[in-house]
């Protein structure tokens, strides 16, 4: 039988994504209904979801969508919403895979997790990037201590200029702008790799000759280990394709990933890899096979709560992950 699924909240990038792998799979998953505070929003789902949900339901309000018979819930709503969403799930008696970032407010989702800790319910990011061919190599080989002690780790993630001022009406609510928008996604891979840092300093600037002037869209974060720094940069002005990379370097090996590719957008077929290990002559390149994204986070999901693993990434990484993010950005409360 299909696990069975609700979606509150619909504007999201993403829930395009998990719409398209749910429909794809129906042995697995079965979306049993949709709820949106927007109209439009609702409107233009209903356009571009029918012909791949033939029996799309959409509900009134997200306690009648609860009401149906569910075993989990995923969130797609906008930023700032996605806490409230969440916290009716768990409310409700549901697990939830929840949209990232985890909301804007810190304390907010830290009082989530504990409500999922006291009910005894699991609440998964999703983050897209955890699950690409590329980062799962680089988080195995980091695993079978490959890279010896890492002493440095970086990751560039910009967005393109053209979209500028679609992210500037897009991102109004939140102060730390394209940073606090895209940052999750490596912040992850760092926190996976070095743990929580001891220190947070960030460098937020509004570079674009356009307005607004308060918004971020030239952001870096410098976070300080015991034994490493780590770099994240994500500006709105990039021009150059193909340029979403991550670096970590060890005092026994490295890796690059010289293009991330995206979470959403359409990806090259492979997912190059540049490695080294030392002794060897020179790096080493691997081209894995691209992965489908969405479809691990829905596995991972279900096999999480029907209780046949444990989470890859706990509730408490996922809680220093958003602190982390959140202090980056300039948004801690």
């Amino acid at each position: 039988m299909p696990f069975r699924l609700g979606m509150l909240g619909m504007w999201h990038t993403h829930a395009t994504g998990i719409v398209r792998r749910v429909a794809e799979h129906p042995e697995e998953f079965a979306l049993v209904g949709f709820y949106d505070p927007d109209p439009e929003v609702v409107a233009r789902r209903r356009k571009d979801w029918g012909p791949l949900l033939p029996d799309l339901r959409l509900f009134d309000s997200p306690e009648a969508l609860l009401r149906q018979k569910l075993d989990g819930v995923v969130v797609e709503g906008r930023v700032y919403e996605n806490l409230r969403l969440a916290r009716m799930a768990l409310e409700a008696g549901y697990p939830v895979l929840l949209e990232k970032p985890a909301g804007d407010n810190g304390d907010e989702h830290r009082r989530l997790i504990e409500l999922a800790q006291r009910k005894h319910l699991h609440v998964q990011m999703i983050y897209l990037f955890r699950y690409m061919s590329a980062v799962r190599e680089m988080l195995a080989r980091a695993k079978r201590n490959e890279f010896g002690r890492i002493y440095f780790f970086r990751a560039r993630l910009p967005k393109d200029l053209a979209s500028y001022r679609e992210y500037v009406e897009e991102l109004k609510p939140y102060k730390g702008g394209m940073f606090f928008e895209m940052a999750g996604h490596v912040i992850d891979m760092m926190v996976t790799l070095l743990g929580k840092p001891k220190t947070v300093t960030p460098f937020l600037a509004h570079h674009h000759r356009e307005p607004p002037p308060e918004f971020v869209d030239n952001g870096v974060a410098v976070f300080g280990y015991d034994h490493a720094w780590a770099v994240v940069e994500v500006p709105a002005l990039e021009v150059a394709p193909h340029s979403r990379r991550i670096e970590v370097f060890g005092t026994e090996g490295a890796c690059v990933i010289p293009h991330l590719g995206s979470g959403h957008l359409p990806n090259r077929n492979v997912q190059p890899v540049e490695v080294y290990r030392i002794g060897q002559n020179d790096w080493q390149r691997l081209e894995p096979p691209a992965a489908v994204l969405q479809i691990s986070d829905l596995r991972e999901f279900v096999a999480v709560v029907t209780r046949r693993k444990p989470p890859e990434y706990s509730m408490e990484h996922d809680l220093i992950v958003q602190e982390t993010l959140l202090r980056a950005s300039q948004m801690l409360t």
